[in-house]
């Protein structure tokens, strides 16, 4: 008999990493509150159908004149539903049973009332895999079942079940078992079978299984079968097909160091040792992921997190390029050069502060090589004193002549404002040691061609305002 089936849980007691379905089943059974129709949906080798026998156990166990919130698993009716023997207990499997024929029937055998036990209890299994015409003809009995009926569906793929059908399921989302829980669960079962196993090597098990008890055991039953003595880490290795972390740290140190050869040296090792290339981007793709996190959580700060981003990036964009190529050896390697030649981020504040001392140094080269003007001296002036006087000297034109300063404004606007700020303009040049007998502020003056337009336009304005009168 396999590990997986010898140590399947038989009560509510012995069912791991799913706490909170357990809590809930067993709330309902102890307070009497059975629905007619679950839906236990999740990955493969979490538990679903093992809790919906634990379920049909507790609702026909025969060490208790009721249903019971733990089943016994002692009594004879537990030995029947765990070993599928039970004549009120049905599974089927909806892989193979999945037309409206056979879904008819079991239309027609739910009107029976249970020969043995309190419930008559269907469980199918793959549920997705009936078809629509199948769930339709099971909408009604769903709806409104006999109350000696329970119906309990099991699914990887719940959103191929129709809406209509779920709508009248309670639902329950089986989630993928800890790997601390399954190398626990795996210790307990070494110990009672007296299996030599590296610590490293239950890890690597456990972490290969994907969160599937059921796979672990199936993978710790094949490391038994192939070796002789002591199970070791290199022996799961060699035998899964797996990838010491350290090469893959290796890996990413060289594509960080941009050394090209070397990174595809490491792939060719790893890739000759039993190793698939898909295997390799999972496990690669897994592997950046973790380091990701780890930067993201402070742990290890040998990376940033922007430079792992893009070559994250990249090696999801590698997996959907190799999965359907007909030369995944060549893009494999293509894409590890690529991440290689990957260009490094560089964050805005470090452009920036360069960028402010290449301008500083510039500016003071500037101001070195030409020497200040007038306008840049008063414009330096009103910067600190006046910033409403700042913007009229900015728009104005300053010449400098013996013993007179000449303001040539762009407008009258500009004009106006100056000359109510004549003090203040005066004070400066003063506090700039400028020595002038007269100030004297002119406007502009304008193309002769604008004013021609101006003019034009002034008499195009009175012949409308004559025409309109």
């Amino acid at each position: 008999m396999s590990l997986a089936v010898k140590y399947r849980p038989k009560n509510f007691d012995e069912h791991i990493g799913q706490e909170h379905i357990v809590k809930a089943l067993r709330k309902s059974l102890k307070e009497k509150r059975i629905s007619q129709a679950y839906l236990f949906s999740g990955p493969r080798g979490v538990g679903k159908t093992t809790t919906a026998r634990i379920l049909a156990k507790a609702l026909n166990c025969e060490s208790y004149d009721d249903i019971v919130e733990n089943p016994c698993g002692t009594c004879l009716s537990c030995k029947d539903i765990e070993n599928s023997r039970h004549i009120d207990v049905i599974e089927i499997d909806g892989a193979s049973n999945r037309g409206i024929d056979e879904v008819r029937q079991i239309r027609e055998n739910v009107k029976f009332l249970p020969v043995r036990g309190r419930y008559k209890v269907y469980i199918i299994d793959e549920v997705h895999m009936l078809t629509i015409e199948a769930f339709n003809a099971l909408l009604k009995t769903l709806e409104e079942p006999p109350k000696h009926v329970v119906f309990i569906f099991a699914t990887t793929d719940p959103q191929k079940i129709p809406p209509t059908v779920i709508s009248r399921l309670q639902r329950y989302d089986f989630k993928p078992i800890s790997t601390f829980e399954i190398v626990q669960r795996m210790n307990e079962i070494i110990k009672i079978e007296n299996i030599e196993i590296e610590e490293k090597a239950i890890e690597e098990i456990a972490r290969r299984s994907e969160g599937s008890l059921r796979d672990a055991l199936v993978l710790l039953d094949q490391m038994r079968m192939f070796c002789d003595r002591k199970i070791t880490y290199k022996d799961v290795l060699d035998v899964l097909g797996s990838i010491e972390r350290e090469k893959l740290e290796n890996l990413l140190k060289e594509i960080f160091s941009r050394n090209v050869n070397k990174c595809l040296s490491i792939l060719n090792d790893i890739l000759q040792k039993n190793v698939s290339i898909l295997d390799f981007i999972k496990e690669f793709n897994e592997f950046l992921f973790n380091v990701f996190k780890e930067v993201l959580e402070n742990k290890r700060k040998d990376y940033k997190k922007e430079d792992l981003m893009l070559i994250l990036n990249l090696a999801l964009e590698m997996e959907n390029s190799v999965r359907y190529s007909i030369t995944p050896r060549i893009w494999i390697e293509f894409f590890i050069s690529r991440m290689c030649f990957m260009p490094k981020t560089i964050e805005i504040m470090n452009i920036l502060e360069n960028y402010n001392i290449v301008y500083k140094k510039v500016e003071n080269e500037v101001k070195e090589d030409k020497p200040l003007t007038l306008k840049d001296k008063l414009l330096d002036y009103f910067e600190k004193q006046n910033p409403i006087v700042l913007g009229t000297i900015s728009s104005s034109e300053i010449l400098e002549e013996e013993n007179k300063i000449k303001f040539i404004f762009s407008n009258n606007y500009i004009y106006q404002s100056a000359k109510e700020y004549i003090s203040e303009i005066k004070k400066a040049l003063n506090f700039l040691n400028y020595n002038y007998k007269e100030i004297e502020m002119l406007i502009k003056e304008e193309n002769p061609i604008i004013e021609k337009l101006k003019s034009e336009l002034e008499l195009v304005k009175e012949e409308s305002k004559t025409v309109n009168s």
